[in-house]
C-alpha cells in the first residue's frame, strides 16, 4: 500500500468535514473539593460549535429498576484536530453524552471518532 501525501490527506479531511452536518460542544470537568473529603464535579464548555455527526451503533436492552430498558451506544465524528479525551463529554441537540473511547491510533488521522453513551 502506498502512502498518501499531505495534499491528499488535507483533501480527505475537507471531504469528511463536509459530512459533519451538525455541531456540538465538548465539555470538560473541573473537580472541586467539597469540604467533606470528596469532590464536586462541574462540567463546562471547553469548545463549542464543533462540526459533528452522531450515529447510533447498537441497540440492546438492559435491566434497570427491575425492568428492561433500551440502551443504545453511539459513535460521534469530529474534525481531525478536535481536542477530546475519554474524560470529556459532548453536548449535542440538548443531550449530553459521555465519551467512552477515542480513536487515537488511526493510520491517517482524517477524522476523530468517539464512542458515546447518553449520560
Amino acid at each position: 500500500m502506498s502512502a498518501i501525501d499531505t495534499a491528499m490527506l488535507a483533501s480527505m479531511r475537507e471531504a469528511i468535514e463536509d459530512l459533519l452536518p451538525d455541531t456540538c460542544s465538548i465539555l470538560a470537568v473541573t473537580h472541586t473539593p467539597n469540604g467533606q473529603g470528596g469532590q464536586t464535579d462541574t462540567w463546562a464548555t471547553a469548545s463549542s460549535r464543533i462540526p459533528f455527526r452522531l450515529d447510533a451503533v447498537t441497540g440492546r436492552e438492559m435491566v434497570s429498576g427491575g425492568a428492561l430498558q433500551p440502551f443504545t451506544k453511539y459513535k460521534g465524528s469530529l474534525p481531525y484536530d478536535a481536542v477530546i479525551t475519554a474524560q470529556s463529554r459532548i453536548l449535542h441537540n440538548g443531550i449530553t453524552y459521555a465519551v467512552t473511547g477515542v480513536n487515537v491510533d488511526a493510520s491517517w488521522q482524517a477524522v476523530v471518532r468517539v464512542d458515546l453513551e447518553v449520560v
